[in-house]
């Protein structure tokens, strides 16, 4: 298998860095709510620092502008965040700068290769729409930025934007710290997972989830799925007879009732069920709320088997928005011992065992 070629086996003194991550952090009134995925990428930039790079020009994006500019979804509140998250790194005087939006992202790239300051912030990448189409031309405008491209967002990988993957084809590119971390935790603990291993799939979106329950079913003892993917998936298995053949019961585990009109969540005895489960497992692998646990009348499930989780000796690896979002709710998101960035690009990596973002890294 192709190698990853990694930033710490490349030199990066004197140059300029063009480093792609994910600040899409949750704001409200102009406030950073959680700076998790700020502080994941510290690590990187800490290291281009110290071996003597020139500068670094940072994409990143903010919400779905859908390639127009749109005022609430500056970079602002990122950029401010950042800076205080430096300044307690020991790197408080670098001039962070956060170029204005323009319309033609040459008279950006023109601004950022002029301006002085160590660290310049592009404004949100996703405000251009060529930078979800991948055209050519802006990937080779980013890459006219720097001597080198660094992908530190592992939450994008699965996106072939020009940010991810055409920058890639004009500039030598490597992994960043948190990537090589995200790709290490996952495919150990999907390849080689300590047994028995045991995969909690929840939230909604059975067309996604399925392939990363099948993946998984291949090494993990029990998978136990609940939220609407369990009600989509209860339907499919009693029209279709393949799914039935597919998905053993012994492996598969299915909540015994619901709660609420629409199913909003699993009921007490399934997360009873679930929690027993949980006790006896080595490795735990959970995506996806069990319920809509930010209603108070149907959290009670996610929040019986999290507690039981929590309790775990097992090694426990979280990923996905909403399922960070609710072990902080519960207070227990410390109690993890790897969460990763990526929703999304962790579905599909464990799903595919690959990604666009990470496979033009590789040699």
């Amino acid at each position: 298998m192709a190698e990853l070629r990694t930033i710490d086996k490349s030199d990066v003194s004197n140059k300029t860095v063009v480093l792609r991550v994910d600040f899409n952090c949750p704001i409200k009134n102009g406030k950073i709510l959680d700076s998790y995925r700020i502080n994941c990428s510290l690590d990187t930039i800490q290291y281009l620092f110290t071996n003597g790079v020139k500068k670094i020009v940072i994409l990143a994006h903010l919400g779905r502008p859908e390639g127009k500019f749109k005022k609430e979804l500056s970079l602002l509140p990122v950029v401010n965040n950042f800076a205080e998250q430096m300044a307690d790194f020991g790197l408080g005087d670098l001039n962070i700068k956060l170029l204005e939006y323009k319309k033609d992202i040459r008279d950006c790239v023109a601004e950022a290769k002029e301006t002085k300051s160590r660290i310049t912030f592009l404004p949100n990448i996703r405000f251009w729409k060529e930078e979800t189409e991948n055209k050519a031309d802006f990937a080779k405008e980013l890459a006219s930025l720097g001597d080198i491209f660094v992908n530190d967002a592992f939450s994008t990988c699965h996106r072939s934007h020009a940010s991810v993957v055409g920058i890639t084809k004009y500039l030598p590119s490597y992994g960043g710290f948190l990537l090589m971390k995200e790709i290490k935790e996952i495919e150990r603990n999907v390849k080689k997972p300590a047994s028995p291993a045991l995969a909690i799939i929840g939230g909604a979106k059975l067309e996604t989830k399925m392939p990363v329950i099948q993946s998984l079913a291949k090494r993990y003892a029990k998978i136990l799925v609940g939220g609407l993917v369990a009600v989509e998936l209860m339907k499919k298995i009693k029209r279709d007879k393949k799914t039935l053949a597919a998905f053993s019961p012994e492996k598969i585990i299915l909540p015994l009732g619901f709660k609420g009109a629409k199913k909003q969540d699993i009921d007490e005895k399934s997360a009873n069920k679930f929690s027993e489960l949980v006790a006896s497992a080595k490795t735990i692998l959970w995506n996806g709320p069990l319920g809509k646990f930010e209603e108070k009348p149907f959290e009670k499930g996610s929040k019986i088997v999290a507690a039981a989780v929590a309790k775990s000796a097992a090694y426990k690896l979280v990923g996905g928005g909403e399922t960070n979002e609710m072990l902080k709710v519960f207070g227990i998101f410390d109690k993890m011992d790897f969460v990763s960035t990526g929703g999304g690009a962790m579905l599909e990596f464990i799903g595919k065992g690959k990604l666009p973002g990470i496979e033009v890294l590789k040699k």
